[in-house]
């Protein structure tokens, strides 16, 4: 979606991570999964093709120059138990400029026992070049570099991962128009994406996108074994003429377990600094 969407996976651990584990391989449907700007178009005319349906949606994110909101998780198990997480994030456009996409920071600020634990991500534009990604322990005074492979887990125990919540690039998938349906009242298409990668984490996902507004609607994400993984749905608000997340919720339906980040304290174009987005931000945060 969206905000942010695709990966170059290595394995996805059903079972959650806890502890120091689990936040080193964590991140990203907060990168460009909290916010994607959306401009009122129309339908697209002429002959569908599932590419450049993909590519309008998107597009938008290239709307907003910067961002800051306050990501609350809600990490609820088959039993209905459930684990909160609030972090603080800060994002900025870089549209392309010197191969760079995007950067983004998050800090944790709950649980208490996780409070300042930071990452840092750096989101490319360049072919072949995968995110750049730190990781700052404050228990430890360290920082320190995720792997690639560490980048493909899960994002602080939820059902998405790193990738999830990165840009992927459109060249990465092969994208297939399959056909017009309405998902919840909203007339969509539904686009098909097969990962070009061999070791993709997933065998396909299926997108639904708004037919009005180009916005990501609903992911099915499919496993090697090409069953169903998992579900995610986004519900979208408006604010300075922009649609933005509200909400996403994520449905690991091979286990039950479910994920819900909820947005809240959303600015757009508040001035970040390319200082705002250093390891020494990482250590500190920003001050804004």
């Amino acid at each position: 979606m969206i905000q942010s969407h695709f990966i170059r996976c290595r394995s996805f651990r059903s079972n959650r991570m806890t502890g120091l584990q689990g936040i080193q391989t964590t991140v990203f449907l907060l990168i460009a999964f909290t916010l994607l700007p959306v401009q009122w178009v129309g339908a697209q005319d002429g002959p569908l093709d599932g590419e450049a349906i993909i590519k309008r949606s998107r597009d938008l994110i290239y709307e907003v120059g910067d961002q800051k909101n306050t990501v609350n998780l809600s990490l609820i198990e088959r039993d209905g138990s459930i684990k909160k997480i609030v972090a603080l994030r800060f994002w900025k456009n870089y549209r392309a400029t010197e191969g760079i996409d995007s950067k983004m920071l998050l800090s944790t600020e709950f649980p208490p026992d996780s409070r300042g634990v930071s990452f840092l991500i750096w989101d490319y534009s360049e072919k072949n070049k995968p995110d750049d990604l730190w990781l700052y322990l404050p228990a430890l005074r360290m920082v320190r570099r995720i792997s690639a492979q560490d980048q493909n887990d899960a994002f602080l125990g939820s059902d998405l991962t790193f990738g999830d919540m990165g840009q992927r690039r459109l060249d990465e998938d092969d994208h297939k128009f399959l056909k017009e349906e309405d998902y919840r009242g909203t007339p969509s298409y539904v686009v098909e994406s097969l990962p070009r990668e061999k070791e993709s984490l997933y065998s396909k996902k299926i997108s639904w996108i708004s037919k009005k507004d180009w916005t990501i609607l609903k992911i099915d994400y499919y496993d090697r074994n090409k069953k169903l993984l998992k579900r995610q749905t986004i519900d979208w608000q408006t604010i300075d003429e922009l649609f933005v997340w509200k909400k996403t919720n994520v449905t690991n339906v091979q286990n039950g377990h479910r994920t819900l980040f909820e947005v809240e304290d959303l600015e757009v174009n508040i001035g970040l600094e390319d200082s705002d987005f250093t390891e020494r931000s990482l250590k500190t945060g920003i001050r804004r």
